[in-house]
């Protein structure tokens, strides 16, 4: 079949024939019909990421089962499905308590084993949700993201009198926007910088209320005007860039939640006397759970989360050179290959 293989650390990946993956009882092989390029695939193609070598990434995906193993029951040759990435132990005490995204021995399909950036892959078939005969491919490819960003939204206090701040509006900024709507909030604000221009608009479609381009504008005065000096109530960062929980902390109110979603690759200043002073509520959140991704999954079918609106391009596997190059660029919201 044909792949996407990172076959070492450093620069460079190879579009190459590979074998079949081969079949296990509890597991099912899925020809991959739509596989998104996630922010996390870019590190590992570039390099940046050290993942165990030879490694076919590739996370966000949907397709059809084509083989199933002896041990399987819920599953069978023809089901749609969208796998989530979390394969969690099972027998941790993480996992017994339903989280198995925090497992001691966590595993992720297209991070820590082969992924679906080729035509078959193979998962636990535990893992895999089936998807209505109306759901596409695309859509179904869709719900890591949508997820991973709803795990942070599920775990906070929003209200429908809140004031609620999205940092970036990317693919998980975009996701956020729409979930804390559907939370209820009474306000969204969207914010991004010069290059965020487009997502900005669209954020606008989606759901958010105000938005506020940073490089033109101070956000937390912007927050400040907006709010009539009250402040937000939630700031959800999605962008995990080091200037970012300062300027947070300072649009929350006395007591506001400052909820962390994207990815840190550097240490960050953080006022921890605010914290104190103002009790500053902080956490975060990684992934998602199996639970979660199912109730994404519905969001979806119901039509209460879009989805192409995001989707800018699409890339046969074998161009995925091409499509690597887009992502790189910045000039895409999300692109989605098809083997």
């Amino acid at each position: 079949m044909l792949a996407v293989v990172k076959e070492h650390a450093g620069e460079g990946f190879a579009v190459k024939q590979v074998p079949n993956p081969v079949l296990r009882e509890d597991d099912v092989i899925i020809k991959v019909r739509s596989v998104g390029i996630c922010g996390t695939d870019g590190p590992i193609l570039a390099g940046t990421r050290e993942v165990p070598y030879p490694l076919i990434p590739g996370h966000e995906f949907a397709g059809d089962v084509v083989e199933v193993g002896s041990r399987v029951k819920n599953l069978k040759v023809g089901d749609r499905v969208t796998p989530c990435i979390v394969i969690g132990c099972g027998d941790c005490d993480m996992c017994i308590e339903g989280k198995e995204v925090l497992c001691d021995h966590l595993v992720e399909t297209g991070i820590h084993v082969d992924g679906a950036f080729a035509e078959y892959v193979r998962v636990p078939a535990k893992v895999c949700r089936k998807m209505r005969d109306t759901t596409t491919y695309d859509q179904g490819a869709s719900v890591d993201p949508i997820a991973s960003a709803y795990r942070t939204v599920k775990a906070s206090a929003i209200t429908s009198k809140d004031v609620c701040v999205v940092y970036g509006p990317g693919p998980i900024g975009l996701y956020a926007v729409q979930l804390i709507k559907l939370r209820g909030a009474k306000t969204v604000i969207c914010v991004g910088t010069e290059v965020d221009v487009e997502r900005l608009e669209l954020a606008k479609k989606l759901g958010a209320d105000v938005t506020i381009n940073a490089s033109k504008e101070d956000p937390i005065e912007k927050v400040r005007e907006v709010t009539k000096g009250r402040m937000a109530d939630f700031v959800q960062d999605c962008v995990g860039v080091p200037g970012v929980p300062i300027a947070a902390m300072n649009m929350l109110k006395k007591g506001g939640t400052y909820a962390v979603t994207g990815l840190y690759h550097s240490l960050p200043e953080v006022d921890l006397g605010q914290v104190v002073r103002r009790e500053i509520n902080i956490y975060g959140t990684i992934c998602y759970t199996r639970q979660e991704f199912e109730e994404c999954l519905d969001f979806v079918e119901d039509g209460r989360v879009k989805v192409e609106p995001l989707i800018t391009h699409h890339f046969p596997l074998k161009d995925m050179e091409q499509a690597f190059a887009v992502m790189q660029s910045k000039q895409c919201m999300k692109i989605i290959m098809h083997p």
